[in-house]
């Protein structure tokens, strides 16, 4: 295989997996929010079904952390997809200027501004730039803590259901 193919193999690979996992991310999402539809349709007084609840907020649980794992999967392989693209770039014989990977390799010269302004952070976060896996995990996080609290306030009603019915009796 020449020099050639093999950057195109990991061009294309590169572009399959990047496609991908937003692929994955988005349809993520559209679980998610039905899983934290249904949750929260559960929990309503006139509708109470906290069973369901405490079933839908395990599956949102579940399916956070899953994702979240593939998502882990995916980074990986596009890490690696990244680091073969720098490679040709480094054998592309552009010269660096003032400490700072030539502006036409791509792939280089980003990892190095990533790397410079992650060591600028200041606790104005808001203000900061975040990678696609810190975004995609804070949702992760988050879905998974409403499946969490959901679930929980699903059993407390459960609970508070069968204290008042053992009362009753």
């Amino acid at each position: 295989m020449l020099e050639g193919d093999l950057r195109k193999q990991a061009w294309d690979f590169f572009h399959m997996q990047a496609g991908q996992r937003l692929t994955t991310f988005n349809f993520y999402i559209a679980i998610a929010s039905l899983l934290s539809t249904g949750l929260g349709a559960s929990l309503k007084e006139d509708i109470n079904l906290p069973v369901l609840g405490v079933t839908l907020g395990m599956f949102l649980v579940f399916f956070s952390f899953i994702f979240w794992k593939l998502d882990q999967r995916n980074r990986v392989l596009i890490q690696g997809a990244e680091q073969t693209l720098r490679y040709f770039e480094a054998l592309s014989g552009l010269a660096d200027a003032d400490g700072r990977p030539h502006i036409a390799k791509r792939f280089t010269r980003e990892e190095f501004d990533t790397k410079t302004k992650r060591a600028r952070r200041t606790w104005r976060f808001w203000r900061d730039e975040y990678s696609y896996y810190e975004c995609f995990k804070a949702v992760f996080v988050a879905f998974g803590f409403v499946g969490v609290v959901g679930a929980a306030y699903a059993i407390l009603r459960i609970l508070r259901t069968l204290e008042s019915t053992a009362l009753h009796l």
